[in-house]
């Protein structure tokens, strides 16, 4: 056999051997596209797109470390108590024809006490319906004010509420409607349990205010309250004004109040917030009305510190003097009165 002829015999076997191969070869199948997480830019920083759908999701919330003392805490001995919460925030957008659809849920987690839903809502454009803080929870900076009503409250203080309101937006001005109940998840009569709210705000350069106006149909009292905010100078001066008609859900904590705190961001990191706030007429009769002398006030100071970025401790000291005057013997009996020194330090970490 000549070289020839095995070269060619060569490549016979292997062709061969190639075909029978080729035959009972097993192909592998194509891997399925892997799906990443994109980041949603349309509705902020933080959001992005939840796998397979066009709606957004945002994650949020603070891990927190609180100290809080005070005179008198345990009988006549001033004394102090520790709390640690964990906070989750979570808020899910998509664009729809009506506008932008949102479900928001807050879950809050004390170590004194059990997981809670500190606020859950739906909203469609300037439609909201669900589980929320209303605008009485809104204050001014520092920690020194209570515009909620609650520092002396027996009826007051309800701002976490059902609630189911419309705002309008336009430009710089915006103005919100909303009927609110104060029954959660019990039965009411329709004419119970109910009350109602306006809010108008309006920006005006380095100024901005709002007005807003409740009404208690229960307790037949409405309550005015007004805020300002101005930028002055290296911070923010803020003063607010309340005005009752007589103790309802949303304040029963004066007839009248004002209050106001200058925070000077001293540095990018530090800030500090004196605030002082009067109370005119803090006790009120069984029908509501507002009775006798006696007045309330305080004057405090907060410090606010950025440790890193994310990572924040608060101090804040307040003194508040309740005139002692006399006991007019009605519901609205806020105590003996006094004098006291109160305050708490904080460490937060938000994410």
């Amino acid at each position: 056999m000549n070289i020839k002829s095995l070269l060619i015999g060569s490549a016979a076997a292997l062709a061969a051997v190639s075909g029978a191969q080729a035959a009972d070869a097993i192909v592998a199948a194509e891997p399925e596209p892997m799906e990443y997480v994109r980041v949603c830019d349309a509705f902020g920083t933080g959001y992005f797109y939840i796998p397979g759908t066009e709606t957004c999701l945002q994650i949020g919330g603070y891990v927190r470390f609180q100290v809080d003392f005070s005179e008198n805490a345990v009988g006549n001995d001033s004394g102090y108590r520790v709390g640690t919460r964990g906070y989750l925030s979570l808020d899910a957008k998509s664009d729809t024809e009506l506008g932008t659809l949102t479900g928001h849920i807050d879950l809050q987690a004390d170590s004194h006490q059990d997981v809670f839903l500190d606020g859950a809502w739906i909203q469609l454009g300037g439609f909201k319906a669900g589980y929320y803080y209303t605008e009485w929870d809104k204050g001014i900076n520092g920690e020194t004010d209570v515009l909620d009503g609650t520092i002396f409250n027996i009826i007051g203080g309800n701002t976490l509420l059902n609630a189911v309101s419309y705002k309008y937006e336009g430009g710089a001005f915006a103005a919100t409607v909303a009927l609110e109940s104060f029954a959660n998840k019990t039965w009411s009569r329709f004419e119970d349990n109910l009350g109602i709210s306006g809010v108008v705000t309006g920006s005006f350069g380095a100024v901005s205010a709002d007005l807003l106006g409740s009404y208690d149909f229960d307790a037949e009292n409405g309550a005015i309250r007004g805020l300002i905010s101005a930028d002055l100078g290296p911070g923010t001066l803020q003063a607010a004004a309340v005005w009752s008609s007589g103790a309802s859900r949303y304040w029963d904590a004066s007839e009248w109040s004002i209050a106001a705190s200058y925070k000077a961001n001293l540095t990018d990191k530090l800030a500090i917030t004196p605030g002082i706030q009067y109370w005119n007429t803090i006790d009120y009769n069984g029908n509501g009305d507002y009775v006798g002398s006696r007045d309330a006030w305080r004057a405090g100071l907060t410090l606010d510190y950025t440790i890193v970025t994310d990572l924040t401790t608060k101090i804040s000291l307040q003194y508040t003097d309740v005139d002692n005057g006399g006991r007019v013997g009605a519901a609205g009996y806020k105590g003996a009165g006094g004098d006291n020194w109160s305050g708490f330090v904080r460490l937060q970490r938000s994410f």
